[in-house]
């Protein structure tokens, strides 16, 4: 990855949410509310408070540029906007 945040801030990918029917049929999520991702970069400052490469995080949902990089989307958000790490 060659992105890198700057100052306290950190780079996510977005985890669309699924549901699934009491079927068992797999219903797309709510393409307007992007809550959960993965951590795609970090600085120190976002390693202090448990954002690690490869976690789980649910963030404030207007939070954050989105960002088009090597043809995939990011978002970079403060880490003041990450409300909590999925352990």
């Amino acid at each position: 990855m060659a992105i890198k945040p700057i100052g306290e801030r950190v780079v996510l990918k977005e985890i669309e949410a699924e549901e699934t029917t009491q079927s068992g049929l797999v219903l797309a999520g709510d393409k307007e509310e992007p809550l959960k991702a993965e951590v795609i970069a970090t600085t120190e400052e976002g390693e202090k408070i448990g954002l690690t490469l490869g976690a789980e995080v649910y963030y404030k949902k207007y939070a954050g540029t989105k960002i088009k990089y090597d043809g995939q989307e990011y978002i970079v958000i403060d880490n003041e906007d990450v409300l909590a790490v999925i352990i």
